[in-house]
């Protein structure tokens, strides 16, 4: 039997740090052994080039679902949440997200709820994806974009979350592209694990996944193998 934390955000240091792709590789993976899983993203932004809420329906094909959650607040421009509804005429009601949020975990094993941005980027006005942990009551992952900065970034990420009473279970550090790693790639890892609290480990390191290979829900689920097996042991 799989013991799994029931309830994950996963939130990153950025926008474009791989939130999407770690979130449904865990549905997926968790999928593939009959656990039934859900990802949800309550507000996507940028939907308007495309017509499309793009990271709302890679959750739900991790699924292998024809049909999956609609985002609540899907909003135009790619800009942050807040100022997107705001152009757009829109308030994003607290409220509302919280009765979604209940509809989308019944019946659910395990829900991995995707953020918007960085931690602290504001979901609606006075409320931050860093306040939705003791919130919705979930667990944290912080995902990280492998790239020079990053150090700086995910500290202050696990400082915002925890200083609002969230649970981080650790950190995903993400590759971003399949080009030989530069130095500070090459070195990143290492550092992480030095300089995180103690408490917060690296629970892995991501590969590349290319556009078309994250429409494969095997593809998705193998990428995170790794993390998905320490994620296990954080609740044993």
């Amino acid at each position: 039997m799989i013991r799994f934390p029931s309830r994950i955000l996963v939130t990153g240091t950025d926008t474009g740090v791989g939130k999407t792709v770690v979130a449904a590789g865990l549905v997926a993976w968790l999928r593939a052994r009959g656990v039934t899983a859900l990802g949800w993203k309550p507000v996507e932004s940028g939907t308007r080039e495309t017509g499309r809420a793009e990271d709302a329906e890679l959750l739900r094909d991790a699924a292998g679902l024809r049909t999956g959650l609609p985002v609540v607040y899907p909003l135009g421009e790619p800009l942050a949440p807040v100022v997107a509804a705001r152009r757009a005429g829109v308030a994003i009601v607290p409220a509302v997200l919280d009765v979604a949020l209940a509809a989308a975990s019944a019946d659910m094993d395990v829900l991995v709820v995707e953020g918007v941005g960085g931690a602290l980027v504001e979901v609606a006005e006075g409320l931050m994806v860093a306040d939705l942990p003791a919130r919705w009551d979930l667990d944290v992952l912080v995902v990280a974009a492998n790239r020079l900065g990053v150090l700086s970034h995910t500290l202050l990420t696990v400082e915002a979350v925890r200083r609002r009473g969230g649970r981080v279970l650790g950190v995903v550090l993400n590759t971003l592209h399949g080009d030989t790693p530069d130095l500070a790639e090459r070195t990143n890892l290492e550092e992480l694990c030095r300089l995180l609290p103690v408490d917060v480990p690296v629970l892995a390191h991501v590969p590349w996944i290319s556009d078309g290979e994250r429409r494969d829900p095997a593809t998705l689920a193998a990428a995170v193998e790794g993390l998905a097996t320490a994620l296990q042991e954080t609740i044993r």
